[in-house]
């Protein structure tokens, strides 16, 4: 079973998938002072879903963009295949793509990418599942929902199967979308499990017959601590620091206010997420609260466990090494910290 990210939108993209096609002719149209960059986005985090990945919605809705002086134009596509994808192709300039994505860019097709900056830290998800299923192990056989073959969920869910010892063939992977589809049609009876976010899980936590299988700090355990990070190709690095650094101190700047008044946060998600109660919104606020990258989440340390993470996956076996420094430019971070200062706050992440 490939896990490739590249592939699915490379054919769309070289016949005629642009940058005008991806942001339309009324928002190229406009014109800005400010320096711009286009942020390609896969549809759960700019749809709000209630995560931290919400900080680019939350930063573009609050005006944290334009407090540090910059345009960002949100590119939405279908998951997280697709924005590797674009960034590959130059489409557009950052995206918010998987750790284990970039390493094959850079080693399988020598693309010159490295993360920058980052809006998670520690896993998000959870995996979910009808209640006859009652183990991991009950899994053998059964549908299991996923957005594509080599999305963020799929892989994930492949690392927890391999930390049972559970063949990774072992469900039957069915690849149906977004987030919110595969928690429907795990209530609706029309797939056995999938895996989600807590948040994209909370919408059906009422259900009867359905359960948390593994639930967000096992699956947290079970995975590995740092799985994306924003990016960017060497030459737009090279073209747009000015901007990419307004960008990256927005994020922080928005993932800090959340830290400091999480009834902001809830307030956000209830005025886009009619569908959430109350108490849901506040049990995941609280989940949330670990993980806002408050100081950029490009601590060395957990970029290096994420890359090690990644190698271990027999996939990976015939993919060559691909070293840390090759992957990231921490100089963003950094100059963010100076920018800002360090953030002391109870919070797991101090980077």
């Amino acid at each position: 079973m490939s896990a490739h990210p590249t592939r699915p939108l490379v054919a769309a993209l070289a016949t005629g998938l642009t940058l005008a096609s991806l942001l339309g002719s009324t928002a190229l149209a406009q014109s800005t002072d400010l320096p711009e960059i286009n942020l390609a986005l896969a549809s759960t985090d700019a749809n709000f879903n209630p995560t931290t990945g919400s900080i680019f919605r939350i930063a573009q809705d609050m005006g944290f963009y334009e407090k540090h002086g910059v345009k960002v134009n949100v590119v939405t596509l279908d998951g997280t295949p697709q924005a590797v994808a674009a960034l590959n192709s130059g489409a557009v300039d950052v995206a918010d793509i998987t750790i284990e994505s970039a390493i094959r860019l850079r080693a399988e097709n020598d693309v010159p990418i490295r993360g920058i900056t980052a809006v998670s830290s520690g896993s998000a998800f959870l995996m979910a599942a009808k209640d006859d299923i009652e183990t991991v192990e009950d899994l053998a056989g059964r549908s299991f929902a996923i957005a594509d073959s080599g999305s963020l969920d799929h892989n994930l869910t492949v690392a927890v199967l391999n930390s049972y010892d559970i063949p990774t063939d072992a469900p039957n992977f069915v690849a149906i979308g977004a987030p919110d589809v595969r928690v429907q049609a795990l209530a609706a009876g029309q797939v056995d499990a999938t895996t989600v976010s807590f948040g994209t899980y909370q919408s059906i936590a009422d259900v009867e017959g359905i359960h948390v299988l593994v639930d967000a700090d096992d699956f947290a355990e079970r995975s590995p601590g740092q799985s994306k990070f924003v990016a960017a190709l060497e030459p737009t690095i090279e073209a747009k620091r000015d901007a990419l650094q307004r960008f990256t101190d927005a994020l922080a700047d928005a993932a800090r206010a959340m830290q400091n008044d999480p009834a902001t946060w809830e307030a956000a998600i209830a005025a886009a997420r009619d569908d959430l109660s109350p108490e849901a919104i506040s049990a995941t606020a609280a989940l949330n609260t670990s993980r806002w990258c408050v100081n950029g989440c490009m601590n060395p340390d957990n970029l290096a466990a994420a890359v090690e993470f990644a190698y271990a996956n027999p996939e990976f076996a015939e993919i060559a090494p691909v070293p840390l420094d090759d992957l990231v430019d921490l100089s963003f971070n950094e100059k963010m910290l100076e920018n800002l200062g360090v953030f002391e706050g109870d919070v797991l992440d101090k980077r």
